[in-house]
């Protein structure tokens, strides 16, 4: 709020009004990496391309049947995409010897961009993918959709102006000033605020666990990577071992607008 004389007889003002409407996320989506490293490329190579076919096939029984709505709408899969394989090489430094050149290091990745509508499906797919070689997951982020992003717009217009308008006359009655007036307004785009972590009731235990690595900031960029420690550990004599799924729950998005808003006054008398 910058407060400027116009004229004697007028005071400006020009305010930010603000909103936010929380709202449970509709879709989670998350970034799988496949990458594999090594001296013989074909291998690396291969290792890659198998995991990424198993990936594909625990993904397709959860992508819409046909293309009606009501299959899109009933299917756990809002949508999901994966690039090309990607490979790099280079020859290593050698520290201990410089004049004895090492072999070779050859990578190969492919990375899934997936969405999810439906968090119990998030949660046996990622359980799943955690048994996986050479997979890492870096984080959720947890959005809503277009058409409810749309359909809040005009509250959160509504509210963004009615608090500009507050701020306006909550200054003038310090201020002394009367008659507040709005002249003119401008307004930011309505936005989610896009929520990143986990979100998952079984994120402690599975850290604790070895399923998800730890690291600065845990919650925000959890890795989840193959080789679960229940598995290295090995069960007790006698014990059966079964795996439970993730359970995730959606995390709470905040939609957002700004309001600038200038207001003319009366000086008081």
């Amino acid at each position: 709020m910058s407060p400027q004389a116009v004229n004697p007889n007028v005071f400006q003002l020009l305010v930010t009004g603000k909103a936010e409407i929380p709202h449970p996320a509709e879709r989670a989506l998350i970034n799988v990496s496949v990458s594999s490293s090594g001296n013989k490329k074909a291998v690396v190579s291969e290792e890659v391309l198998t995991t990424a076919r198993h990936i594909e096939a625990l993904l397709r029984p959860l992508c819409p049947k046909d293309e009606s709505q009501e299959a899109k709408t009933a299917a756990p899969l809002a949508h999901w995409s994966k690039t090309s394989l990607s490979s790099t090489s280079y020859v290593p430094y050698n520290h201990k010897n410089p004049d004895k050149e090492l072999s070779r290091i050859y990578n190969a990745s492919v990375n899934f961009d997936i969405r999810f509508r439906d968090f119990v499906a998030l949660g046996s797919f990622g359980t799943k993918l955690s048994s996986l070689a050479h997979v890492e997951v870096q984080n959720i982020n947890w959005i809503l959709t277009e058409a409810t992003l749309k359909s809040f717009k005009s509250q959160l217009r509504k509210e963004a102006t009615q608090d500009a308008i507050q701020k306006a006359k909550d200054y003038c009655e310090v201020l002394g000033c009367t008659n507040v007036r709005p002249i003119e307004l401008q307004e930011g785009d309505a936005r989610d605020v896009m929520s990143s972590g986990w979100g998952s009731s079984g994120a402690a235990a599975a850290r604790g666990g070895g399923l998800f690595g730890s690291g600065p900031g845990a919650m925000a960029s959890m890795s989840m990577q193959s080789a679960p420690a229940a598995r290295r550990a090995g069960p007790q004599a006698g014990e059966q071992v079964q795996a439970e799924d993730l359970s995730f729950d959606a995390q709470e998005v905040k939609m957002a607008m700004d309001v600038t808003v200038k207001f003319h006054a009366d000086h008081a008398v």
